[in-house]
């Protein structure tokens, strides 16, 4: 595992590697996309009443926001339900979600998002994208996760998707931010391309350790605040 004694926090808009690397991932899921388009559109469209795609406000890198898409998976004008921290709230059995969006929401919901990618609003890897409210919901280390693009797949979501708390989500989004590289996203898309064929792989890529022990660098909380005070007034100008 990359060393954690001395993190640097990665702030660059471009990092120009993975941003290749977001490029030839999608160019294979935009060919995805055209093979799957024409046969679960019509699958949507007749399931329920509705459009085919789901578009919502999110979280971008700085606080910025930008319009998410994905296939919609939902009764039309679904209530948003949330969980008592701020999060989503999606059941597994809830009622709200259609016969077709529950093996869209295997992973295939999200190849919309491809979208997101070629305009630079998204990458491949990277923290999820949070509903526009969440920034209220904030608190010390939480604001590094606004240090870089969210992503369809994350370490999050690898270690634990919705199975873990939301705050505890963001732990891993902070310790990606100090440890973005070609070789933990290659792993991330292979743990990612596990999960979708159901593989049960019980070692995670941080351990709870390892990740406890990062994240009481004291430099951490004072790059957290800096990087606040910089998306505050970025919001406010």
């Amino acid at each position: 595992m990359p060393n954690t004694a001395n993190p640097s926090l990665h702030l660059s808009a471009g990092d120009d590697g993975l941003r290749l690397l977001d490029v030839v991932l999608g160019i294979w899921a935009l060919s995805l996309l055209a093979i799957f388009l024409p046969l679960l559109g019509p699958l949507i469209l007749l399931d329920s009443k509705g459009g085919l795609f789901f578009r919502q406000a999110r979280l971008g890198r700085m606080g910025r926001t930008f319009e998410v898409t994905k296939f919609r998976t939902m009764v039309s004008d679904a209530p948003d339900l949330f969980n008592p921290d701020g999060s989503r709230h999606v059941g597994k059995t809830d009622a709200r979600i259609t016969r077709v969006g529950r093996v869209l929401r295997l992973g295939i919901d999200e190849l919309p998002q491809v979208l997101n990618v070629f305009r630079g609003e998204m990458s491949f890897i990277g923290p999820r994208p949070d509903d526009v409210h969440a920034i209220d919901k904030y608190v010390g280390i939480e604001w590094l996760k606004l240090a870089a693009r969210p992503g369809l797949s994350g370490l999050a979501q690898v270690t634990g998707r919705n199975d873990l708390p939301w705050k505890e989500r963001i732990k891993y989004d902070v310790y990606y931010q100090y440890h973005r590289s070609w070789w933990l996203d290659m792993r991330i898309v292979g743990r990612t391309l596990a999960m979708l064929a159901k593989l049960d792989i019980k070692r995670p890529l941080v351990s709870e350790a390892e990740l406890s022990a990062f994240l009481a660098d004291p430099q951490i909380a004072r790059d957290a605040a800096s990087l606040q005070a910089r998306i505050l007034a970025g919001r406010q100008s």
